[in-house]
């Protein structure tokens, strides 16, 4: 075994959980010391916590604010978000051992690279949609894309008993760095994508909170 191949499978998956951490953390802490907002209740907006945590569930599952104010982003962009979820729910199912583990990976995985695709097609012929794309939002689809690729096309997402095992062994603090080499790519691309998501927009996920009870709702006092 390579210096490469230890780096990138026994260091670098500590690296990179420790840079999301940290940097989602302060992302986190900064967005809560935050000036606030002034409290304008503009439009009726939900005030029990059953009908805030309805709205949000709502809007996080079914990207309804897009549906109703940009239709013809509105379904790979839900494509490639319900894509991270089961992909999040993939590794879950795994560690746990479930079997039907392979077909929640290659089915988020599918969903992620049609919606990466699908966006950065839209982003490229929509003259509208040109003029306020900025650069990094080509950059941010492409390197989904390619994580999504890589991750499909190298088998990484449906070998359930050696990724179990590695995952596993990370998990012991004892990391099997034997992995195979052509697993190397997608894990490499996951880990700088883990460093990459708290310095980019990407992070809006964690600011979900923030947006709706400090702008939308205006209820952190």
């Amino acid at each position: 075994m390579d210096f490469g191949h230890y780096l990138i499978a026994g260091v670098m998956p500590y690296v990179a959980v420790a840079f999301f951490v940290l940097g989602l953390g302060y992302k986190i802490v900064y967005w809560f010391k935050a000036p606030m907002h002034l409290h304008w209740e503009l439009f009726p907006y939900p005030h029990t916590i059953s009908e805030q945590l309805k709205e949000m569930i709502t809007e996080v599952f079914t990207l309804h604010s897009l549906y109703r104010f940009n239709r013809k982003h509105w379904l790979p962009s839900l494509m490639m978000h319900w894509g991270f979820y089961l992909l999040v729910g993939w590794l879950v199912v795994l560690l746990l051992g479930f079997s039907f583990a392979a077909y929640v990976g290659t089915t988020g995985g599918v969903l992620v690279l049609a919606g990466s695709f699908s966006l950065f097609l839209l982003r490229l012929l929509d003259a509208e949609v040109r003029k306020i794309s900025a650069p990094v939002e080509y950059i941010n689809l492409i390197f989904v894309f390619l994580l999504a690729s890589s991750g499909l096309f190298s088998g990484f997402l449906g070998d359930i008993q050696l990724v179990r095992s590695y995952f596993l062994s990370l998990l012991a603090f004892r990391p099997d760095a034997s992995i195979a080499a052509t697993y190397l790519t997608p894990l490499l691309l996951f880990e700088l994508f883990l460093i990459y998501i708290p310095f980019t927009r990407m992070a809006h996920f964690a600011a979900k909170f923030f947006t709706y009870h400090k702008i939308k709702w205006g209820e952190l006092h």
